[in-house]
């Protein structure tokens, strides 16, 4: 089937192919775009036409990405960054994961600037920060102050793909990778793991454990717990009584250098 394209479209591919600058081939390429008639005879040109479009307009975000600064701080215990090519589902992990209604798009590099959501996880926070495809320097330093990466991908091939570009940037951080052939279900206890972190919940003397945990990591003992208290509870601490994994059994009267667990609860008594 011809395409019978009007002449406007054959004047932008002029404009195109004598194109100088970045800007100026991506202007053209929209109007071809524009102007290219819709029907399944020009359905493999205007993915062409798409594609360079996606990869020109990357290229300028890129670009302009070396003189920006990343707006992202971090809200939470932990902080992960999503890193996956385009159309990997990035954003539909995140609104699935952290509850958030970002805008879904098929179109590649929809996302232009990081997005990011809490998960709340037994009263630790997580934030989730998804980096745009662009891979920037100002976006990936976001990854560089991360506790963990999580890459996502559609294939296994891709994975080696996005570890040579955490290389690249020289992020040396733990990583979970996943696929959508995976169960989302226990994602996110991955990502914990991987960020080595604890939750310990305090208690008072015949109440029950706080909520919201202390939050410390892997390999902390009673007395970095008192200390994250106050420094009086490590002055004039008597002994602490502790439940969960870490204790031989419930209520284990222990001292400062006791080793605590994930989601140990803890009753420090002072004198």
């Amino acid at each position: 089937m011809p395409v019978n394209a009007p002449p406007e479209f054959f004047k932008a591919q002029e404009k195109y192919l004598n194109a100088k600058t970045r800007e100026e081939k991506i202007k053209a390429l929209e109007e071809m775009i524009r102007t290219l008639p819709k029907h399944k005879g020009t359905e493999n040109l205007l993915a062409q036409l798409k594609a360079k479009l996606s990869k020109l307009k990357a290229q300028e975000e890129r670009a302009k990405g070396k003189k920006g600064k990343s707006g992202i701080k971090k809200h939470g215990d932990v902080m992960v960054s999503i890193i996956g090519f385009p159309n990997s589902g990035k954003t539909h992990l995140l609104n699935l994961l952290a509850q958030t209604e970002f805008k879904e798009s098929p179109q590649p590099y929809s996302t232009i600037e990081p997005l990011t959501g809490i998960v709340d996880y037994g009263g630790a926070k997580i934030q989730l920060v998804e980096i745009p495809a662009f891979f920037r320097k100002q976006d990936m330093s976001i990854a560089h102050a991360s506790d963990c990466i999580l890459l996502i991908a559609r294939e296994e091939a891709e994975f080696s793909e996005l570890e040579k570009i955490l290389k690249e940037f020289r992020i040396e951080k733990p990583v979970v990778k996943f696929s959508w052939k995976e169960d989302v279900k226990n994602l996110i206890s991955k990502i914990w793991e991987a960020c080595g972190m604890i939750r310990v919940y305090t208690k008072e003397r015949g109440n029950k454990p706080e909520a919201r945990p202390i939050v410390v990591k892997k390999g902390s003992t009673v007395k970095d717990v008192a200390e994250r208290i106050h420094e009086d509870f490590v002055k004039y601490f008597k002994f602490a009584k502790v439940w969960g994994k870490s204790a031989k059994f419930p209520g284990e009267k222990v001292g400062l250098e006791h080793v605590l667990e994930d989601m140990d609860v803890i009753e420090i008594r002072i004198k």
